[in-house]
């Protein structure tokens, strides 16, 4: 499964290139910038990938607010038997890959930290992948249980000119039960060799209480 951080390369140019453009009157265009600025302010959470081509839930991403207003995060990724690790928090970078461990601690070269003035860029709700100006159509739709599905479809030809990508589909989806309460997200991508879906359930807002040092356990 593919690292979340392509997705944000395209979260971050479009929201910095289309910002001065008229934005469309998109279906449920008011529901999911909503969501989008209620995720930004979480306190705490914990987002869940599933791979839809095989029903496995193989990666995390987890953080939370600390007192002193620093953020500790932890993302977590399964390829195989193998279990991977990024932990930033404690005054420490930890990552385990591929059984290797590294660990930049605080005034080394390299250091990175987290808090609320420059939070972890997974943590401010734009996993929950929404640019306006680079779609093609919206539309809703209630599914077999009777949630409110909201499908945007984006131009891959403005995406693939913008960022030297070769696209041939984008979508997502966002869904909602019949409380308007938001139940989960899906993204589909493909190009020319692959194809690729996911899905994110986000559980414990507000509820994590803490993150375990992965350091501090072995």
């Amino acid at each position: 499964m593919k690292k979340i951080i392509p997705v944000l390369l395209l979260i971050f140019f479009c929201l910095t290139g289309c910002s001065m453009q008229k934005e469309y009157d998109l279906c449920g265009k008011d529901r999911i910038e909503a969501l989008r600025a209620e995720a930004a302010q979480w306190e705490s959470g914990r987002y869940l990938f599933t791979d839809l081509s095989t029903g496995e839930m193989n990666q995390a991403f987890s953080f939370r607010y600390e007192a002193d207003g620093s953020q500790t995060c932890l993302y977590e990724r399964v390829i195989g038997m193998q279990y991977d690790i990024e932990y930033y928090g404690s005054g420490k970078n930890y990552q385990r890959n591929a059984g290797n461990v590294s660990v930049i601690r605080e005034g080394e070269e390299g250091y990175v930290s987290y808090s609320r003035e420059a939070p972890h860029p997974y943590s401010t709700g734009d996993l929950l992948f929404y640019v306006n100006l680079y779609t093609a159509s919206s539309a809703e739709n209630t599914d077999e249980d009777g949630n409110t599905v909201y499908t945007y479809v984006y131009d891959t030809e403005k995406i693939n000119k913008a960022l030297g990508l070769s696209l041939t589909g984008f979508s997502t989806e966002y869904v909602f039960d019949g409380e308007g309460n938001f139940l989960y997200f899906i993204q589909r991508n493909s190009d020319s060799e692959s194809a690729y879906s996911y899905r994110i359930d986000v559980i414990d807002v507000n509820a994590v209480d803490v993150i375990a040092d992965p350091e501090a356990e072995e």
